[in-house]
């Protein structure tokens, strides 16, 4: 009889525990609002420095605004896939780079819809909320942390290039090569502020198909245009649906 007692008590216990566990496939979708900056790095301005990721050409004045949406839906715990479309401007100057003499400069409208697969570092820690009575009827939330993820994936995305400066005009400037396919690579992180809403930050570079983003491929270019996109977001997530029996 005891051992049939111990039983039930371990299964009272361990119930709890599953439910929790478990607890991520209540809301495997969320909704995703983003906004940001883009920046480019191709054949158009640049830095005299070389390196593997290109951040010696960084230039912060030609940061433009990036506006993105999307959706994210957990296949398991840890793996989630998303789609996103964003819209960027996208800008390139010589200005204070290697090639200041030449002085083009250019900006483009983007239109950029892909889907990538995230690998969550971090298990994703859902906020709980209670009411505490030595705190005033105050809402008291715990197991709130940062949760890291990577991704990558694949896309396609629209161009238009616009001449400027010196560049105008001038017989080295295409603008009829406006699609291009694209492979999103990066990571992010979000931090829960409800047990609905998360705020989060993304960082991304896109490897690209094309050298034409800026209008402009001379004959020593070795590489395919590239860019990255930094956003902030916030992420609303889809509760499931109880059912009524």
């Amino acid at each position: 009889m005891k051992a049939y007692k111990h039983i039930v008590l371990f299964s009272l216990l361990l119930i709890p525990t599953l439910v929790f566990s478990q607890k991520w496939k209540l809301s495997r979708s969320e909704y995703i609002y983003g906004v940001g900056i883009s920046n480019y790095f191709g054949d158009i301005g640049g830095s005299a420095k070389v390196d593997a990721f290109a951040l010696a050409d960084l230039d912060l004045a030609s940061s433009r605004p990036v506006l993105a949406i999307g959706y994210r839906y957990k296949l398991y715990e840890r793996i989630a896939v998303k789609a996103n479309l964003s819209y960027a401007n996208i800008h390139g100057s010589d200005a204070k780079s290697i090639n200041e003499g030449r002085n083009y400069s250019f900006t483009t409208n983007m239109f950029e819809l892909n889907g990538h697969v995230e690998y969550h570092i971090t298990k994703e820690i859902h906020m709980v909320s209670y009411k505490s009575m030595s705190m005033r009827g105050k809402v008291k939330k715990f197991n709130r942390r940062i949760n890291f993820y990577v991704f990558m994936g694949i896309g396609g995305a629209y161009f238009k290039p616009k001449a400027k400066d010196s560049f105008v005009g001038s017989s080295r400037f295409v603008d009829n090569k406006n699609l291009t396919f694209v492979f999103p690579i990066g990571l992010g992180l979000k931090y829960p502020l409800t047990s609905t809403t998360q705020i989060g930050l993304e960082l991304g570079r896109r490897f690209t198909t094309t050298d034409f983003i800026d209008g402009f491929s001379p004959e020593a270019s070795e590489a395919k245009d590239t860019y990255y996109f930094t956003v902030i977001n916030v992420s609303t997530k889809i509760k499931k649906k109880k059912r009524r029996r």
